[in-house]
C-alpha cells in the first residue's frame, strides 16, 4: 500500500508539472511512450499482432506523430468481440488486478484490467484535475454513483475523506448530506448534479469550491441551474471509464484542457469542425487502449488558454455520435442544435429530444411553471428553425428521469437507423443563442 501510494504521488506530481511545459516536450513524450507501447502491444498482446497484421501495419512504421494516421484505429466492436485473454498483455495474472466496468450505455458492459502500475496512474491522471482547481487534502468530498467506490483506511485520519452516496437514493438524502456535512468538493454525472441541485432548493447549502461535473456533457442550461442551487460554477471533465479522465475546464471555462502528458487525443475533422474522437492512453499496459475510437464528438481549437497552461484545448465534447437525430437526406443533429433554441427559453429547465420516426421527434420538456400555451410557443421556436421535412411534437412532462446508468441522455435517435458516424450539427446551419 506505501508503493502503491509513492507511486500515485509521485505521477501526481509529475502530470502537474507538466500543465505549462513547452509544446515540444509534450510531442517528444507522446513519441517516446507511443513507439515503446505499439511494441509492447504487438509482442505482448494478441489482439493487437492480430489487428496490425490484418492491415499491414508494424510498429516500426511509427517513429512521430506525423505517422499516427498509419496506426490501425481499436473500435468497441473490436474490443468487445475479442476474447478476454487476446486484449491483456501475455504473462498478466488477472486475480491480481483491479477490474473496472463500462456502464454498457451503448451496449454489453466492458470489463477493464489495470496492473498495480496502471490503477495509481489512473488515481494521479483523475486527481490531477481536482488539485489544478486548488483541492486539498483535507476536502471532504462528495461522490454520487450507481455504486460505492473504494474506501482507503488513511482516510479515516482525515485524508480524502469522502462521503459516498448512490443514484437510487432519494435526492433530498443528497442535498441533507451536503447540507450537514458542508463539502468542499462534489462529483457527479451532470444529470446527477442537476437533480441535486433541484433537490437542495431552500437548503442552507454552504457553497463547495469545488463541482465536478463527468459522464455526460454540461450543457450551459444545466450549468446555469446548478451554479445558481449550489453556489459554483460546475467544472466539465471528461473521460471514459476505459482510459480514465483526460480533458477538463480550468477556471477561464474557454474549453477543455487535454492532459497531453498521459493521453494522445485527436479528433477526426479540421479545427473548429466537429468530428469523431479517438484517444490513446498512454498509461496504460496491461490491457491498452490505442487509437481507441470512443464514439464522442468534439471540437479542437487552435486557441491558447489565458490561464497559462500550455495543454491543448478542446473547443468542446459534444457527446456520442448515435446521439443524434438523423434525417432524410443523410443530415443529423446533435444536442447543441436543439440547445441553441430551448436553452434560450427561460421557461424550459430540461429538455429531452425523443425521435419516434425517421421524420418525426418528440421534445419532452420540463417547464419552470405550468403554461397552457408553452408547448405551442416551443414547437413554434422549434419549427422555425427546423428542415422543413421535420414533425415535431412538443410533451410537457414533469420531470425527464435519469438512465439505469444514471445519465440523461439529451438526444435519443430512431431505433431503426444506424449512426456509425454522425456529421457536425453546423452542417445545416446555427441559429444563435447563448449560455444563459
Amino acid at each position: 500500500m506505501i508503493r502503491d501510494a509513492a507511486l500515485t504521488w509521485h505521477l501526481l506530481q509529475e502530470a502537474r508539472r507538466s500543465s505549462r511545459r513547452p509544446l515540444v516536450w509534450f510531442r517528444r513524450r507522446q513519441e517516446s511512450v507511443l513507439r515503446r507501447l505499439l511494441r509492447h502491444a504487438y509482442d505482448r498482446v494478441p489482439l493487437y499482432r492480430r489487428l496490425y497484421d490484418q492491415a499491414g501495419f508494424h510498429p516500426d512504421a511509427f517513429q512521430t506523430l506525423a505517422d499516427l494516421d498509419r496506426i490501425p484505429l481499436l473500435t468497441k466492436a473490436e474490443l468487445k468481440g475479442a476474447d478476454p485473454q487476446e486484449t491483456i498483455a501475455s504473462g498478466t495474472n488477472p486475480a491480481s488486478c483491479t477490474v473496472l466496468s463500462t456502464s454498457g450505455s451503448t451496449g454489453m458492459p466492458m470489463q477493464i484490467l489495470l496492473g498495480r502500475y496502471e490503477s495509481c496512474w489512473n488515481r494521479a491522471v483523475a486527481w490531477r484535475i481536482l488539485f489544478e482547481h486548488g483541492f486539498r487534502w483535507t476536502d471532504r468530498t462528495l461522490e454520487i454513483r450507481m455504486d460505492a467506490g473504494e474506501s482507503y483506511a488513511i482516510q479515516r485520519f482525515g485524508i480524502a475523506p469522502k462521503d459516498w452516496m448512490l443514484i437510487l437514493d432519494p435526492p433530498e438524502v443528497w442535498a441533507e448530506c451536503l447540507a450537514e456535512k458542508r463539502h468542499e468538493c462534489v462529483v457527479a454525472g451532470a444529470g446527477t448534479l442537476e437533480i441535486l441541485a433541484e433537490a437542495a432548493q431552500g437548503k442552507k447549502i454552504c457553497p463547495p469550491r469545488l463541482v465536478i461535473s463527468d459522464s455526460e456533457p454540461l450543457t450551459p442550461l444545466s450549468r446555469a441551474g446548478i451554479r445558481q442551487a449550489l453556489g459554483s460554477d460546475p467544472i466539465d471533465v471528461y473521460g471514459l471509464e476505459e482510459v480514465s479522465n483526460f480533458a477538463w475546464e480550468c477556471e477561464h471555462r474557454h474549453g477543455l484542457h487535454v492532459s497531453a502528458d498521459s493521453h494522445i487525443v485527436e479528433v477526426a475533422a479540421p479545427v473548429g469542425d466537429v468530428g469523431l474522437l479517438t484517444v490513446t492512453a498512454l498509461g496504460m499496459w496491461t490491457m491498452p487502449f490505442i487509437r481507441y475510437e470512443t464514439g464522442d464528438m468534439a471540437q479542437a481549437t487552435g486557441h491558447a488558454c489565458p490561464c497559462g497552461r500550455t495543454l491543448p484545448l478542446l473547443e468542446a465534447v459534444h457527446g456520442r455520435a448515435i446521439d443524434s437525430i438523423e434525417l432524410p437526406g443523410g443530415r443529423r443533429l446533435l444536442w447543441p442544435y436543439f440547445h441553441e433554441i430551448l436553452g434560450a427559453r427561460p421557461e424550459v429547465v430540461q429538455w429531452q429530444v425523443v425521435q419516434t420516426s425517421v421524420a418525426e421527434i418528440v421534445v419532452k420538456t420540463v417547464l419552470r411553471t405550468p403554461d397552457p400555451l408553452g408547448p405551442a410557443r416551443l414547437k413554434t421556436a422549434l419549427l422555425s428553425h427546423s428542415p422543413q421535412d421535420l414533425r415535431i411534437e412538443v410533451q410537457p412532462v414533469a420531470a425527464i428521469p435519469l438512465e439505469a446508468n444514471g445519465k440523461r441522455r439529451l438526444v435519443i435517435p430512431f431505433s431503426g437507423i444506424d449512426t456509425p458516424g454522425a456529421l457536425p450539427y453546423r452542417e445545416i446551419g446555427s441559429i444563435g443563442g447563448g449560455d444563459p
